[in-house]
């Protein structure tokens, strides 16, 4: 499909990579396939901090390949079990310890200061919610009060660089408290800091059908970052979870979806957000992957 309309994609689609070389092999492909953005994923789980120097050095890469950034993905800190405090991590923005809590905003600052050096104004962060300690009334009380905390100081140096902290929907958690953790959120921050990421294929597993409704059309003055995947729904079996397949390869309903994008406060490109098969061609997903984002543009944004 020959195309100059804009169209991004997540770095990481065939995985995150320590190797320098496989890194950027991975921008060379996708600025070969036609895409004119990327949405950096490289170590958006984990506590690396990038240096100055890999700062410069993905600035460099990106005006190589002729690339802009349409969005990073921050870290929430080391890998940890999202649904119930039983230990505590390192470099978490949530935590009850102090030092860690510290640690994770030192963190968020270093991927803000990524997003300077690529002139990208949107910051998508995980907040997890352990709701299985929720029913102490205490620990839900604690939880949020050090996550705001870490949001209210992590404010000014967001907005001097003016980049906004998009929190993801996820499908760790229930829809209610999901809900209820989104309304506090924009109630309490100005859209000019902090807004909303709509992952379609975590959506879909919470909400099904619905979630057009239950998200874009109820949040859509805050929609300042989406990733876009398919998956099969809510479901257990072959097949079934967050598969971030290509959007066509599941259930989801795009025309309802991209019509309701379309009137939010959006501005595109829209981000992909895929897994490549194991068994498919790099090249071959590549393509599918940009023909189906072309559609979804289109379907939403005509030929402009």
């Amino acid at each position: 499909m020959e195309t100059n309309m804009p169209l991004a994609i997540s770095t990481d689609y065939a995985g995150d990579f320590p190797e320098i070389e496989k890194i950027e092999h991975s921008l060379q492909k996708i600025a070969e396939h036609g895409f004119s953005h990327v949405h950096w994923c490289f170590d958006w789980d984990g506590d690396y901090i990038y240096a100055k120097s890999e700062i410069e050095q993905i600035g460099v890469w990106l005006e190589k390949y002729h690339l802009k950034c349409k969005g990073i993905h921050a870290s929430k800190g080391s890998a940890r079990f999202a649904n119930q405090t039983i230990w505590h991590y390192k470099k978490d923005y949530t935590s009850s310890i102090e030092s860690s809590r510290l640690a994770g905003t030192d963190l968020i600052r270093n991927r803000v200061d990524l997003a300077k050096q690529l002139n990208c104004h949107e910051l998508v962060l995980h907040m997890y919610l352990p709701f299985l300690d929720f029913s102490d009334a205490g620990a839900k009380k604690r939880f949020y009060e050090n996550s705001l905390r870490s949001l209210d100081e992590l404010e000014p140096y967001c907005r001097d660089n003016q980049v906004k902290i998009c929190i993801e929907n996820l499908f760790e958690a229930p829809a209610d408290l999901q809900l209820e953790q989104f309304d506090m959120l924009t109630n309490r921050y100005s859209p000019d800091y902090l807004g909303l990421c709509i992952d379609t294929g975590h959506a879909n597993l919470v909400w099904g059908e619905k979630f057009t409704e239950a998200l874009v059309q109820r949040y859509s003055d805050r929609i300042f970052a989406v990733h876009i995947h398919d998956n099969l729904g809510p479901g257990r079996g072959k097949g079934y979870g967050d598969a971030h397949a290509v959007p066509g390869d599941g259930v989801i309903h795009w025309e309802k979806f991209m019509e309701a994008l379309r009137h939010s406060v959006y501005e595109p490109p829209l981000v992909l957000e895929l897994n490549k098969p194991a068994e498919e061609d790099e090249d071959d997903f590549l393509c599918r992957a940009y023909n189906a984002g072309i559609r979804l543009t289109k379907m939403g944004y005509g030929d402009h």
